[in-house]
């Protein structure tokens, strides 16, 4: 193979280049929202029944409510969007990569009737926050649900 015959620090470069390509390949990620199956990472989420309702809190840091979606889709909670990447242009060499940026989307199932028109969703400190109140579902198939701040 071409790797095997290559000096160990041409092999290096070449890998570096490889994975270059890859971290800066959602960059310039200029589509629609991404799809559900599409290469995607999944936010930490906490999911909980109060007294009133239920409750999402996702951990989105860094990200611009405009880049979020949030609707209801029958009994499903939808939340989608990109998380672009912060780090200045140019070559880097990273020593660590823990930060997920790119298409993500979490669909979380609410475990009762609920009203879908009482849902809420607001970004603060990093965190976005979605609410829902019990009651009757309607005949709405799917409701987009604005992310305030």
């Amino acid at each position: 193979m071409l790797l095997e015959r290559m000096s160990e620090s041409d092999r290096a470069g070449g890998m570096e280049e490889i994975f270059e390509i890859l971290v800066t390949s959602f960059k310039g990620h200029s589509g629609g929202l991404p799809m559900e199956g599409d290469l995607a990472w999944r936010p930490a989420t906490d999911a909980y029944e109060t007294e009133e309702g239920f409750v999402v809190q996702m951990d989105l840091a860094g990200m611009d409510p405009a880049n979020i979606e949030v609707a209801i889709d029958g009994d499903t909670l939808v939340v989608r969007g990109v998380r672009g990447d912060i780090a200045p242009p140019g070559k880097k060499h990273y020593f660590k990569m823990e930060i997920s940026v790119g298409p993500f989307e979490r669909r979380i199932q609410v475990p009762f009737e609920m009203d879908p028109q009482s849902a809420t969703a607001g970004y603060r400190n990093g965190f976005l926050y979605v609410e829902v109140r019990r009651g009757r579902r309607r005949l709405y198939a799917r409701r987009r649900i604005d992310v305030g701040e």
